[in-house]
């Protein structure tokens, strides 16, 4: 029956006729919360691994060239970041080599990626509170997407942490920045993944955590737009914002309330 309404525009959960047709999440501190002290963790095993592989290939580089060598490579993508635009990871580990004059090959820069993304699942964020029951029953009325910005960690690694917590079933599209050329808030982002939601921007809403990114981005694009402030509490401007909410177990509600 949902799929039937589906194709007309509206969704029905528990007998009621719901105007929303797709929600889309913000993965980093909206999905997943993740603290400097983690991330210094998880930048200290990638040094080690990137490290042990260069070594193992005769590369003439220190722990200090490495560290060095992914600022270098973190300054590009955040400097885009703030530009809007939408990197690969491989064209930061390119800069990694550049800055280090290293000679990688394609297959060095693929292993580095691969590095990258095993330091990631071993030291990952941790999913916030209630996310996957919240998003289990979500999807039951929804189709569900991950629109997200990402820094040295590929999309691809973000799937496999999101199938290793059980809840990479239940999304249909994914829109991570280091596999397009663009970034939050452009709309392109938000239009793209309703896209393949087959929904349209006044029939979704989106959930994430940065008020210039997510909230400003969600808006320009037509949809409604909901801060999720459990974890990142300092964003302050909400007068764009649909909805705030600082735990997923109000978010069912809050959703139900926008889609009348």
């Amino acid at each position: 029956m949902s799929r039937l309404y589906s194709e007309i525009g509206t969704h029905i959960r528990n007998g009621k006729i719901l105007m929303l047709k797709a929600i889309t999440f913000d993965y980093w501190q909206t999905l997943y919360a993740d603290s400097d002290s983690n991330w210094q963790k998880r930048q200290a095993i990638r040094i080690q691994l990137c490290h042990t592989y260069l070594d193992s290939r005769d590369y003439a580089c220190t722990l200090d060239d490495v560290r060095f060598g992914l600022e270098e490579a973190y300054n590009l993508v955040s400097s885009l970041w703030h530009q809007h635009q939408g990197i690969s990871v491989k064209r930061c580990m390119q800069r990694f080599a550049e800055v280090l004059h290293l000679g990688l090959i394609e297959e060095d820069l693929d292993q580095l990626i691969e590095c990258l993304g095993a330091a990631f699942l071993e030291a990952p964020p941790i999913m916030m509170p209630y996310v996957k029951p919240v998003i289990s029953r979500l999807s039951e009325s929804y189709p569900l997407g991950i629109i997200s910005d990402s820094a040295l960690t590929p999309g691809s690694f973000a799937r496999k942490l999101m199938a290793r917590d059980g809840i990479l079933q239940y999304f249909t599209a994914f829109t991570f920045s280091d596999e397009t050329d663009h970034t939050k808030p452009q709309v392109v982002q938000f239009h793209s993944t309703l896209a393949q939601l087959n929904a349209e921007p006044a029939e979704a809403v989106h959930v994430g955590d940065i008020f210039r990114t997510d909230i400003v981005g969600a808006k320009n694009a037509g949809m409604k737009a909901i801060r999720f402030a459990g974890f990142n509490k300092g964003e302050g401007d909400d007068t764009l914002s649909d909805a705030v909410v600082d735990d997923y177990q109000k978010l069912e509600t809050v959703i139900t309330e926008l889609s009348k």
